[in-house]
């Protein structure tokens, strides 16, 4: 019987440029249409927090402080992983208009590879800016993200037996490789840019319903005003992170398994005019993660969730289901929330019962 770890994590493009850039994402909106102009400019207006966050430096010290968070974040989940020693890492994570376009936008798919190239060092082109990075390396710096083939085959074969109508990828078509769900996963836990050594399974989810090709970070430009359809329910979610799950834990490996996504994001907020996130809703979800009631979020309401700009939370469903299937509860859970900087964020880990890869509660 294998071991698993459970962790959760933001992949905000933010972490991977200088911080100096971070509160530009508000002025590239601007720049791009998704907000409001005037609205952009009522300051006044604003939130009382979000005034305060931008304080009379337009956002610079906020920013500093909120990478710190992250940073202590990523660095707690990399020492978890290292303590554990995983065999091989699951993550969910949602492919925006990357990898799947037009001809087929599955709503759940596994990728099956050896190895994928991605660059995910010039991220910050878009909503930065910016081609920098922290790193000082070259923006089409390739970033070699093993894979576990046998792993993600096996799962694949399980879930279609499970009734589960999966697909599945033995290909890449983004030029950037893996979708940046997933690469920036990685990249950010070795943000010391020692080595990832843990084989990865992408398992891709359709997250973003009816703003797929609205929003979505692939699909600038492609039928800008064209309604997607919607994305698998919470429920399908949850029960999809359960059978994730049951065949992991049947396997011979050593399993982390990670959902990769912020809560809800600004720029899916249409109801505050794209300019800042659902701070209640998310509110309500880390209540319910850090008293363990997440079990309940294979019941949670679609259009509710895109109505709070929380679509990528469906990776966290995902992740919950698995969790619940185990009965594993988090140890860690910091929530990093923001007016300013697009989304909020909630780091998490759920160690396993021999509690290698424990953290230290805060």
């Amino acid at each position: 019987m294998g071991d698993i770890i459970g962790m959760g994590l933001s992949h905000y493009p933010g972490p991977a440029v200088p911080v100096e850039a971070w509160p530009d994402m508000l002025t590239q909106w601007v720049k791009m249409g998704r907000i409001d102009p005037a609205d952009f400019a009522a300051q006044d207006k604003w939130p009382a927090a979000m005034r305060a966050e931008w304080g009379g430096d337009a956002g610079q010290s906020s920013a500093r402080l909120h990478r710190d968070r992250l940073f202590a974040g990523y660095a707690r989940l990399r020492k978890a992983l290292d303590d554990f020693q995983p065999d091989v890492v699951v993550m969910f994570g949602d492919d925006q208009y990357e990898n799947f376009k037009q001809d087929c936008i599955p709503a759940f798919a596994v990728g099956i590879f050896d190895s994928v190239a991605c660059k995910p060092f010039g991220t910050g082109r878009v909503p930065f800016g910016t081609d920098a990075n922290i790193w000082g390396v070259p923006a089409d710096t390739e970033l070699t993200v093993q894979c576990s083939h046998e792993a993600a085959a096996g799962l694949c074969r399980d879930l279609l037996a499970q009734d589960f109508d999966v697909a599945y990828s033995r290909a890449i078509r983004h030029p950037k490789g893996l979708s940046h769900s997933f690469a920036l996963a990685v990249l950010y836990l070795d943000l010391e840019r020692k080595g990832f050594p843990y084989p990865i399974v992408p398992l891709s989810v359709n997250c973003y319903c009816n703003q797929l090709i609205k929003t979505a970070a692939g699909a600038h430009g492609e039928g800008a005003d064209e309604i997607s359809p919607p994305a698998p329910t919470p429920k399908r979610c949850f029960a999809f992170g359960r059978a994730v799950a049951r065949y992991y834990a049947a396997s011979p490996w050593r399993v982390a398994i990670i959902g990769s996504s912020s809560w809800s994001h600004a720029s899916l907020t249409t109801k505050h005019g794209r300019l800042y996130p659902d701070i209640p809703a998310d509110r309500a979800l880390h209540e319910d993660l850090k008293n363990n009631r997440f079990d309940r979020w294979g019941g949670l309401d679609l259009s509710a969730l895109e109505d709070a700009g929380q679509h990528e939370v469906l990776n966290w469903v995902c992740l919950a289901g698995a969790m619940t299937e185990l009965g594993q509860k988090p140890q860690f859970v910091d929530y990093v929330e923001t007016h300013v900087f697009n989304s909020n964020k909630c780091f998490a880990v759920f160690p396993p019962a021999d509690g290698r890869g424990s953290v230290p509660a805060v």
